[in-house]
This record gives structure tokens, sequence and C-alpha cells, in this order.
């Protein structure tokens, strides 16, 4: 069984609790992915560095909202490696894997959560 790579933990505590709120942050995540991994495919087919970057930022934040803390930590290490240290040095492998891990995690979502299974 593979862990978990992510936590709903500080979803319940910003939304006090409230089962349709992390409903709807969770549908929402998954939208807001999806169209992330698109745009990264899109980009990435294009060698558009800076719109990866751009995505893995947006990325970061969703992903901070569910600790899934080696996401956020590899979208940043994008941005961070190509926006601020001008360095792509890697950046093809790690965008790889920010979109696989990413895969990965949205598989564990909608086996946990069956109202995401038809998202």
């Amino acid at each position: 069984m593979t862990p978990k790579i992510y936590s709903i933990k500080k979803l319940n505590e910003i939304g006090q609790g409230d089962p349709a709120f992390v409903q709807d942050m969770l549908i929402s995540f998954l939208g807001n992915v999806n169209d992330a991994i698109k745009k990264i495919n899109h980009f990435r087919s294009d060698d558009n560095w800076n719109g990866i970057a751009e995505v893995a930022h947006k990325l970061a934040s969703n992903f901070a909202y569910l600790e899934s803390k080696n996401l956020q930590a590899i979208a940043s290490d994008i941005e961070k490696s190509v926006l601020i240290e001008k360095n792509l040095s890697g950046i093809a492998d790690k965008t790889d894997k920010l979109c696989n891990d990413t895969i990965l995690l949205v598989e564990q979502l909608k086996n946990d959560f069956d109202f995401l299974s038809t998202n």
C-alpha cells in the first residue's frame, strides 16, 4: 500500500470541520491540478520554462493546503530554479516528477473520496 502523500487536516481546520467545505475545496483542487498538468505539458512542448514556473508557483499553494510537502517543495524548487536562479539544469526531470507525483496524488484523492471519481 502506497503511503498517503496528502492530508486534509488543514482543510478541516480552515473549514471548521464542514464536510461541504472540504468537498468543494477538493473538487476545486482537482480542477486546478488537471488544468495545471495540461498547461505544463503544453509549455514543456514549447520549452516555455517560465510558463512552467508560473504554473508551479500556483500549484505550490494548492499542495500546501493538502499538506503535500514533497510536491510543494518540487513546485517551489522549479519556480526558484527558473525565475530566480535562472538555472534550467534538471528542470525537465523535476517537471516530470511534479507531473507524475501530482497524478499519483489525484489518484489517491479519487480513491479516498467517491465524489471525486466522477471529476
